[in-house]
């Protein structure tokens, strides 16, 4: 950083020669002068770096220390700017790029969006492209209130979004909404059926009435506890009275999974030969322009990698053009036979993801898993006995 600001305000290099040129260097120092970057080049010659107003103020005190002291080298801004002060062609063109730069620095030319997860960000771009926000956008006009209510208008995935402009660079922050879950009020009447079918284990009923019993088999959305509650007369099955309310329990039942899936014993993978290909182009405001120069075949079969590249100049000025650079690389197709017992364990480890979805926080009882070749291909069939909760609330219909 230091050499940096020095080239700024530029310095020259003196070579200082004499019997004692240290005195000379001590009567600078204490007059206030800088100098750095010191070599002894031998015990009468030393070469240091000092500032321009410096050195036209060490005559005397060479003079005073009966030493000598020879402009070496200039280097600095303000020397190039001499150097070039009648060069009106390279000034008009230096004015040009700046002006240029600047002009470009207000359009925005590259989009960013973070903060996504389920909506892609190329929907965002594209709904965005749609409204008129896209590449090659005049930086000051750009409306985040107009631009955030239309979006969210668009994409009912988002709660949130705004765009920040930085440059030619816009970053486009969005927060997509948390669906609520469906809360049922305390106050409304609601009964308890079977989320499926089951054998019953226990029923802990905190509020209704009880239909099932322990042992008994319920289906699919069968009634549970009721929150139609009857009062009957003491000793008969009289009733005297009811009332509707918010059915609370606990319903725990045995329950049996059958999954099955499938995987072939031969497959198709990929050879490598070893062959690859590159080919470039450049997209200028939304135009591509090949730049290979010979002519390209792709191959049969490969695989592409794609990366593009924004061009840019310094302070974070994005120019309107994207380097893409396309990489083929060449496979034969060749078949595999993967063993029996490797299959096993990927279709296990996938028969123990799709359990896992469907018990939820229940817990397994009993498991039996059933392996079987057919033709090219193993079967799998994962029979497992369970034990979860069972209930659900819905609302009381006739309530």
């Amino acid at each position: 950083m230091l050499s940096i600001v020095n080239y700024f305000r530029g310095s020259v290099e003196v070579k200082i020669t004499g019997t004692f040129p240290e005195r000379f260097l001590n009567v600078c120092a204490s007059n206030g002068i800088e100098f750095w970057d010191l070599k002894r080049m031998d015990c009468t010659c030393h070469r240091a770096r000092m500032r321009p107003s410096g050195y036209r103020k060490v005559a005397p005190f060479a003079e005073k220390t009966l030493c000598q002291v020879e402009l070496v080298k200039k280097q600095g801004v303000p020397f190039l700017l001499w150097r070039i002060r009648k060069r009106y062609a390279l000034i008009l063109g230096f004015i040009c790029t700046v002006a240029a730069l600047y002009g470009l620095s207000l359009f925005v030319w590259e989009y960013e969006v973070v903060g996504n997860e389920l909506v892609s960000a190329d929907q965002i771009l594209r709904q965005l492209a749609e409204i008129g926000v896209k590449p090659g956008l005049y930086g000051p006009s750009i409306d985040i209130a107009t631009i955030k209510n239309e979006m969210l208008l668009r994409i009912g995935e988002l709660s949130w979004l705004t765009v920040n402009r930085n440059g030619s660079h816009a970053t486009v922050e969005v927060r997509e909404r948390i669906p609520k879950p469906e809360i049922i009020p305390a106050d409304v009447p609601c009964d308890i059926v079977a989320a499926k079918d089951g054998i019953i284990l226990r029923v802990d009923a905190k509020a209704g009435e009880t239909k099932v019993k322990a042992g008994e088999t319920v289906t699919k959305g069968q009634l549970i506890v009721s929150g139609a509650v009857s009062y009957t007369e003491m000793g008969s099955d009289l009733e005297i009275g009811s009332e509707f309310v918010h059915a609370q329990a606990d319903v725990y039942a045995r329950t049996w999974y059958d999954l099955q899936a499938i995987t072939p014993l031969r497959y198709t993978g990929k050879a490598y030969t070893g062959r690859e290909k590159t080919r470039r182009a450049l997209v200028v405001a939304g135009q591509r322009m090949n730049i290979s120069i010979l002519d390209f075949s792709i191959y049969e079969n490969c695989d592409k990698l794609v990366k593009t590249t924004s061009l840019k100049l310094p302070f974070n000025v994005t120019l309107p053009i994207t380097l893409v650079t396309e990489h083929y690389v060449e496979y034969e197709p060749v078949e595999y036979l993967l063993s029996v017992n490797a299959a096993a364990h990927m279709l296990k480890t996938a028969l123990g993801r799709q359990l896992g979805e469907r018990l939820g926080e229940g817990e397994v009882v009993d498991a039996n898993l059933r392996a079987e070749q057919q033709d090219h291909a193993l079967l799998a069939v994962l029979a497992v006995e369970c034990k979860e909760q069972i209930a659900v609330t819905v609302p009381l219909d006739n309530a």
